[in-house]
């Protein structure tokens, strides 16, 4: 879910895999169109657990 939210960010995360298995996971999340509310739920959840979803790049606004 957290690769489908950075495609949904419009960035283009860069990934290491250690096996195989771990492609499938990926494919499917380029797959994954999320909804503007999924979208603003991950977000409130990584900002209830303290964590910084801004990347170095993002300006505030």
């Amino acid at each position: 879910m957290a690769t489908a939210w950075a495609l949904a960010k419009g960035t283009t995360p860069i990934i290491g895999v250690t096996k195989a298995g771990h492609l499938d996971g990926l494919v499917r999340a380029h797959g994954i169109e999320l909804a503007d509310e999924e979208i603003a739920q991950l977000e409130a959840l990584a900002d209830a657990a303290d964590l910084d979803t801004c990347g170095s790049w993002e300006h505030a606004m």
